[in-house]
């Protein structure tokens, strides 16, 4: 792809609205094609230089600012070293010279996340603090649930929910993909038919006046018709 001043290797999925980008850093301000076109602009993108560092993540419910960690609790950081102040746009996504994303001679992963009607999405919500909480409208039935805490008081996990571990509400069952730890037995929300549900004022996903950041996935869109989307 050389679709941007840094040339790109991609494999893209444009239905599902996810592609993997790889590229050589330069050390320099610079623009990375991402091949998901079409008006499909990425909501997520996910940077892991392949000599190091930690994972950085772009969020668009965060803005173009700002960067968050994957691989840590971690609230969300101000820095233009990663983004550029740029937002990315349906053919390319601006990387800074740091080298957590765009280090010199160094190859980087981006995973990169657009919304897809029906099938994915990106937002997020403000706490409440009461175990009656937000409900999240995704359009879809969820079937994975990434959140994470990202402007608040307290460093908290990410955490994973999804409808097959368990098959019914509440789930209690939840991963935290920034740690090695096992599954928990504890589920904070209710994967509903049109979205999902916080059911906890914990910390990590409830805390009044918190923002949290998430990206929801459906049932597959190939074959998916005439299926209903009934709650978990």
């Amino acid at each position: 792809n050389t679709a941007g001043s840094i040339n790109s290797t991609v494999s893209v999925n444009t239905t599902s609205g996810f592609s993997i980008v790889k590229w050589t850093g330069t050390g320099a301000i610079g623009t990375v094609g991402h091949g998901l076109g079409s008006g499909n602009i990425p909501k997520m993108i996910i940077v892991k230089n392949l000599n190091g560092y930690d994972w950085q993540v772009y969020h668009s419910a965060m803005g173009n600012g700002k960067y968050i960690n994957l691989n840590t609790t971690a609230a969300v950081q101000t820095s233009s070293s990663r983004w550029n102040d740029t937002s990315p746009t349906d053919i390319l996504f601006t990387v800074g010279g740091t080298g957590n994303v765009n280090q010199s001679g160094i190859e980087s992963i981006a995973y990169c996340f657009s919304d897809v009607q029906g099938f994915s999405k990106m937002g997020s919500y403000i706490g409440n603090g009461n175990a009656d909480g937000i409900f999240c409208f995704t359009g879809f039935k969820p079937k994975f649930v990434l959140i994470k805490q990202a402007i608040g008081n307290n460093s908290t996990n990410w955490s994973i929910t999804d409808d097959k571990r368990l098959e019914y509400n509440p789930g209690e069952k939840i991963l935290y993909p920034n740690t090695t730890a096992v599954e928990d037995s504890y589920d904070p929300i209710e994967h509903l038919s049109n979205g999902f549900k916080l059911i906890s004022s914990t910390a990590g996903y409830n805390d009044s006046g918190d923002t949290y950041i998430y990206y929801a996935v459906g049932q597959s869109i190939v074959g998916s018709n005439n299926v209903p989307n009934n709650a978990r």
